[in-house]
């Protein structure tokens, strides 16, 4: 698995606290933390840093202005054969549209419900936290942001650290919030 980290305007120390989460769970191929004012201009910046096939999927997780600053270059990557995944957190009012695999996820549901929702076609399912957190706890913290997320069914709690894991790994949730691992 390729992974793409966009973070937003913080302290790298809440990244290191996602990325620590994360990384209990999953262990990449190939990992970048591309702070925002680096992602790159040039679409080919992934296949000079990987051998990245057009079958492999480039997973991209980006938070708050990273998902303004990581969508546009994704949409291009993708527009030119390039395989993707997008998990796009706390990107308010950006609007998600295109051919992607797009999973939204939100520090509350009224910024949820407020923010772009794409099609069910675009979509590919979300996740909000239930009860609310502030904006920068989503990231810093995700294995203890309990929420409402669904993938495909029925929404269901689990944590947004569980949902990051289902996206990533093709998991199917169980009706309890845990994560099938066949």
């Amino acid at each position: 698995m390729h992974l793409l980290i966009c973070p937003g305007y913080h302290s790298p120390d809440l990244t290191h606290d996602f990325l620590q989460a994360l990384l209990r769970r999953i262990t990449p191929e190939r990992l970048w933390v591309m702070p925002i004012g680096s992602i790159p201009g040039s679409v080919s910046w992934p296949s000079r840093h990987a051998p990245l096939s057009q079958q492999q999927p480039l997973n991209v997780i980006a938070f708050s202005a990273g998902v303004v600053a990581a969508y546009p270059w994704l949409m291009t990557w993708q527009r030119q054969g390039g395989k993707s995944r997008f998990i796009a957190i706390d990107g308010w009012g950006m609007p998600l549209l295109g051919n992607l695999a797009i999973y939204r996820m939100s520090h509350d549901r009224w910024t949820h419900g407020t923010t772009y929702f794409p099609t069910p076609k675009e979509s590919k399912g979300y996740f909000y936290a239930d009860p609310a957190v502030e904006h920068l706890e989503i990231w810093q913290f995700p294995q203890k942001t309990w929420g409402i997320g669904t993938i495909g069914d029925e929404p269901q709690s689990m944590t947004a650290i569980d949902f990051v894991y289902a996206v990533l790994t093709n998991k199917t949730l169980l009706t309890d919030g845990a994560v099938d691992a066949r």
